[in-house]
């Protein structure tokens, strides 16, 4: 509750609602003088009041009006006399209302100012800017007479402009900790609540302070640094309809297709920020382990926009991607088989292309290695060795050594840049150099398990 002095004016009422107030929706006490009273001497007077319009009226023309309803007043004297004990709060309205009980007897010789107590409630209001008026109509009576000088006392209410939020908004994280995200047609996105108060019409923007793209950090390995623009992260207000999606930029941008935004219901608000990243913006951009971030500026502006009522706040973004990785084998490739049925088999040797063979993903730079698990193939009791295998890249593949095959991991990919849902072709053989180590052999199955892995063991 606030109380603010009194103001030495005659038929002039003039109230300024806090900024603090509207915002908390507490009520505003002021008094005020609403006319002088004179007569030699009088019992208690009976003192009448009435706004002479229906509403506050907005003195700029705009429509906008405030109900009588918000205002509630007593007399606190007369003359300098209090009259606590024998007043009456009435809420203001175009009927005429009694302020004072009749119930005892004051000598108010002389003329002075009556005094009023207004109390103005501001909770179920939606305030808008702007100064809102109305009149006093104002008199008195009593056994020996008595009056009121000026009847009539203009009532305005002041509103101030204002719009509000907090200054430092804090870090939106959108955490890449699943393989999913970079899958899913919506990529990732998270959303930032941010209140704001106002008594105008306002735009809602956002930039980046001043960067164009977004610094990188990290513990983990990387082969480059990553150059990502901040336009790869979307930005949008969530439950407004008007809202329209912009590419984050260092330049700042409305989120409104709307001219303004109206003032909120009671005065305040909470807006929904959405930060999103589209699954392909993801996997162009946002691959390698780290931490991708970027300082925020919000700005909210009065419409129009040549008003010097803004706020402003600071924040900032960041995308967290987390190490993640993921080999798998195709399904339909899970075995390998090589029959050696005619001489040329033995004379040419034997090669098999497995396109799509594997399915690779990983967001920090990955060496892969390929080993059998046990040192030779196996039918029963009798064995062929591992070298007459050979493991490369088949036919359009780049960047994939050819290894002979051992119980030891021998590397087929050397510090590859990180990669989502990379398909590698793989290509098996036996060389002709090597199908001698065929001959000779009881005929059978020979096996073995062959294992791809980003480590080697």
């Amino acid at each position: 509750m606030i109380v603010l002095p009194v103001k030495n004016l005659w038929a002039q009422i003039d109230i300024l609602l806090p900024q603090t107030n509207i915002i908390q929706r507490t009520e505003v006490q002021q008094t005020g003088n609403i006319g002088k009273y004179s007569y030699l001497l009088s019992l208690l007077p009976s003192i009448y009041v009435k706004a002479t319009s229906q509403f506050f009226t907005s003195t700029s023309g705009n429509g906008a009006t405030v109900p009588l309803n918000i205002a509630h007043l007593k007399i606190q004297s007369i003359n300098g006399v209090l009259v606590l004990n024998n007043n009456v709060e009435i809420t203001l309205a175009q009927n005429e209302q009694d302020l004072m009980s009749s119930l005892a007897q004051l000598n108010l010789a002389g003329s002075g100012p009556v005094i009023a107590n207004f109390r103005l409630t501001t909770a179920n209001q939606t305030w808008v800017s702007g100064i809102y008026e109305t009149s006093l109509g104002v008199r008195a009576t009593g056994v020996l007479g008595g009056k009121i000088d000026p009847p009539e006392t203009r009532f305005t209410l002041n509103v101030p402009a204002f719009i509000t939020a907090p200054t430092t908004i804090g870090t939106t994280s959108l955490l890449v900790n699943n393989l999913s995200f970079y899958r899913s047609a919506n990529g990732i996105s998270s959303n930032t609540n941010i209140p704001l108060s106002c008594t105008v019409p306002y735009l809602p923007a956002i930039r980046t302070n001043n960067a164009s793209q977004f610094n990188f950090s990290s513990s983990l390995p990387y082969n480059n640094s990553p150059i990502v623009p901040v336009s790869t992260v979307n930005v949008n207000l969530t439950g407004i309809p008007s809202a329209t999606t912009i590419p984050l930029s260092s330049s700042d941008q409305a989120l409104t297709t709307a001219a303004s935004l109206a003032v909120p219901n009671n005065n305040n608000t909470s807006l929904t920020y959405t930060f999103s990243i589209p699954a392909a913006q993801l996997k162009n951009s946002f691959i390698q382990a780290g931490t991708y971030a970027v300082p925020l500026r919000h700005n909210w502006s009065s419409v129009p926009t040549n008003s010097t009522t803004a706020a402003q706040a600071t924040g900032s973004l960041e995308i967290v991607v987390n190490d993640l990785s993921e080999l798998v084998i195709n399904p339909a490739q899970q075995a390998i088989n090589f029959a050696f049925t005619t001489t040329d088999h033995y004379k040419n040797g034997i090669s098999q292309d497995m396109p799509a063979h594997l399915k690779l993903s990983k967001t920090t730079p990955y060496n892969l290695y390929v080993r059998a698990t046990s040192p030779s193939f196996n039918s029963g009791a009798n064995t062929i060795p591992l070298d007459i295998m050979r493991i490369g890249p088949a036919t359009g593949e780049t960047g994939i050594n050819t290894i002979t095959l051992s119980a030891t991991a021998q590397k087929l990919i050397d510090s590859a840049n990180p990669v989502i849902d990379r398909n590698i072709g793989i290509r098996y053989s036996i060389p002709a150099s090597e199908t001698g180590k065929l001959l000779n052999k009881p005929a059978g199955t020979y096996s073995s398990t062959i294992v791809f892995s980003f480590t080697a063991p």
